[in-house]
């Protein structure tokens, strides 16, 4: 069994810029974390998305 994770992906740069384990991550932790450590890219313009990743 392989571990999921979800991706927070800027589409802008076309890159991931993290991953967390659904299995430790609840999306309202992934939410907040998001807001913590990438508000600066967020106002910047970009388009911050959350995903499941492949």
């Amino acid at each position: 069994m392989t571990a999921r994770f979800k991706e927070v992906y800027c589409a802008d740069c076309k890159r991931v810029l993290a991953r967390y384990a659904i299995k430790y991550f609840t999306d309202a932790d992934v939410n907040e974390l998001v807001h913590i450590h990438y508000s600066s890219h967020i106002r910047e313009g970009h388009e911050v998305q959350t995903r499941m990743s492949d």
